[in-house]
């Protein structure tokens, strides 16, 4: 008998299923992972290169490094196969790097696509990095914008990135980190900090030695400085409180607002240089050193507060200034 032909939407929907039932070709490759155990001299040096991703350092008391280089495709970029991991050693350094062969050319790094603003002119697969390395050694991070951090290292530390989140611990050595715009926390920190940052939140508890930051509009929250301390800023604020005044302070700011809170009784020299604009709080008695124009409206303060000790020095056209006590 002769049978109709099945209607059109039936025939739609099994094409449909069978689509839905086929591999596609473009399946996203699965994760790739690179490690390996590479010998290193007790106060050798490692430096990292990565754009995206993490990089993760703890220490241990070996004469190696051991990694483990984790690449992730991503759904633009879907072929971990692409990423290669470069190590090179030495007996007195050892370095790690991610290579794409989209942007190995360095006169690539930035480029523009039809997808807007893109890194080599491609997307690059996430790589996290997990490295242990010799306690005394010294690490520099070079990286676009991976989530970093690093505990227990007592070798010099240098970071250079533009947007990654930075966690340093337990540092014992000189740390110095140029960002952007990376929120940066240091805690335990023994050893001097030098921070140059464009914005972005900075948060420090219980450093012994230098800091010195210099930013356009970052925020600093510093708690138990146990040293030296300078700030200049265009537009950012600084809340400071030191478990002791070791060494000479100084902060310059355009409009920004500064506190300092000093332990009770500290001895220091201040010396201030402001406009009329600026407000001076103060918790201790500074009249016997205050400095006024006829007018009374730019007032300063120059001399010895609780028989001196080191310089203090403020300077801002616009701002509120606070010399707190605890």
């Amino acid at each position: 008998m002769f049978q109709s032909a099945p209607p059109l939407r039936i025939l739609l929907a099994a094409a449909i299923l069978g689509l839905s039932l086929t591999p596609t070709a473009f399946a996203q490759s699965p994760a790739r992972t690179v490690s390996d155990t590479v010998p290193l001299v007790a106060d050798g040096e490692v430096t990292v290169d990565n754009h995206g991703g993490s990089i993760t350092v703890t220490t241990w008391d070996r004469g190696q490094v051991r990694y483990e280089a984790e690449i992730m495709p991503t759904d633009d970029d879907p072929d971990a196969e692409k990423v290669t991991i470069e190590a090179r050693a030495s007996n007195n350094r050892f370095r790690l790097a991610t290579e794409h062969e989209g942007g190995d050319d360095e006169s690539n790094v930035f480029g523009f696509s039809e997808d807007g603003f893109q890194w080599g002119g491609t997307n690059i697969p996430a790589v996290h990095y997990t490295i242990q390395m010799p306690r005394r050694a010294a690490l520099q991070i070079d990286d676009h914008e991976s989530t970093i951090d690093v505990t227990g290292l007592a070798g010099r530390l240098e970071i250079d990135t533009h947007e990654g989140p930075i966690t340093v611990a337990e540092q014992r050595g000189e740390l110095v980190i140029d960002s952007h715009e990376s929120p940066i926390s240091i805690t335990d920190q023994d050893g001097d900090v030098s921070l140059d940052t464009h914005e972005g939140s900075i948060e420090i508890r219980r450093t012994t030695g230098r800091l010195s930051v210099d930013t356009h509009g970052s925020d600093l929250t510093a708690e138990a400085l146990d040293g030296g301390f300078r700030f200049e800023s265009h537009d950012g604020s600084a809340r400071v409180s030191f478990a002791a005044v070791s060494d000479d302070v100084f902060a310059e700011t355009h409009d920004g607002d500064v506190t300092l809170t000093l332990p009770a009784g500290t001895g220091f020299d201040l010396d201030t240089d402001f406009d009329d604009d600026v407000d001076l709080r103060s918790d201790v008695d500074l009249r016997s050193i205050r400095i006024a124009d006829e007018d009374d409206e730019d007032v300063n303060y120059r001399g010895d507060v609780n028989g001196g000790g080191p310089m203090i020095r403020l300077e801002s056209d616009d701002g509120d200034f606070a010399l707190l006590s605890r």
